[in-house]
């Protein structure tokens, strides 16, 4: 931006990048902090193509975890007055492979602190790392949690699939838990909320793509499923078809791909409730809850 390098976001479909200030969608201790890690790459004169992503995240109490995605192996680490002066829980430096587009961990060539956010989720407090997948609008988010637990049945085993550290599961899943999870950051977090639950007896974290960890799934069973925007693996539609679990409770980001699955398993499955929810206030996105229930039940 004008030769001084800037914080920005990639336009909408393409490849461009709009440099920012800050911005309306986060919170004011997220923008504090970008423009913190920003004025200490500027001092440095830290070249824009060393630098793939700042990821920043925060809690209910404002504080930050970030992580720095580089594209060079030998980027220069931050020094320990660097990082005090940040004030973050937690800091990491990530190598992330320049061929690739994604911001995907290749090596952590730095971590401080590391100490990890900590939020409440109907009053279960949960563990997560920087880079695992947790709600970030967690009053509506609990909302949406409220709606599933009327769709639990209580005395039959429940299922979470793509749980993430276990928010769903471990908030509103009955007494026989099954959490699956791909992201190992997140299931190890999950295993420790169990934990801290004392939940060991009665729940347990796969670490597993949901595709691969289809016979957890059992007839009968509550099953919960949150996948990312490309919705779920056409094996996973098929095995739900051949094993009915009673109740599908289908939480999606992305209703078009919900849309695609749901008309899956309508061959057995009825819809009996629907809810939208605004999640993301100032942006295009929607939440989107959907129940199934097996037909002739």
């Amino acid at each position: 931006n004008d030769g001084e390098l800037s914080l920005a976001f990639f336009k909408r479909g393409g490849k461009g990048k709009i440099p920012v200030f800050g911005t309306s969608l986060a919170t004011p201790e997220i923008n504090q902090a970008g423009q913190k890690v920003l004025a200490i790459l500027r001092d440095r004169k830290t070249a824009s193509r060393d630098l793939k992503t700042l990821l920043i995240r925060a809690n209910q109490k404002g504080e930050i975890s970030a992580q720095l995605y580089v594209k060079d192996e030998r980027f220069k680490l931050f020094s320990k007055e660097e990082i005090t002066s940040l004030g973050f829980k937690n800091f990491e430096i990530i190598f992330s492979n320049p061929k690739s587009p994604a911001s995907v961990i290749t090596k952590k060539i730095q971590s401080q602190n590391q100490e990890n956010l900590q939020d409440s989720v109907l009053g279960v407090n949960f563990n997560y790392a920087t880079e695992s997948f947790f709600q970030i609008n967690l009053p509506v988010y609990e909302q949406a949690l409220r709606d599933m637990k009327k769709f639990i049945n209580i005395s039959k085993p429940t299922v979470d699939l793509y749980s993430g550290v276990g928010s769903i599961g471990l908030t509103i899943g009955a007494g026989d838990l099954t959490l699956v999870e791909i992201n190992e950051p997140a299931v190890k977090e999950m295993q420790r909320n169990i934990t801290k639950l004392g939940r060991e007896k009665t729940a347990k974290a796969i670490l597993s793509p949901s595709e691969k960890a289809l016979d957890f799934i059992k007839k009968g069973a509550n099953l919960i499923v949150d996948p990312p925007r490309a919705g779920m693996n056409r094996e996973v539609c098929e095995k739900i078809l051949e094993i009915e679990p009673e109740r599908v409770i289908y939480l999606s980001c992305n209703p078009t791909t919900q849309a695609r699955d749901i008309a899956i398993l309508s061959k057995k499955y009825k819809i009996i409730y629907a809810r939208g929810y605004n999640f993301f206030p100032r942006t295009p996105h929607i939440e989107n809850l959907i129940i199934l229930e097996i037909k002739n039940q």
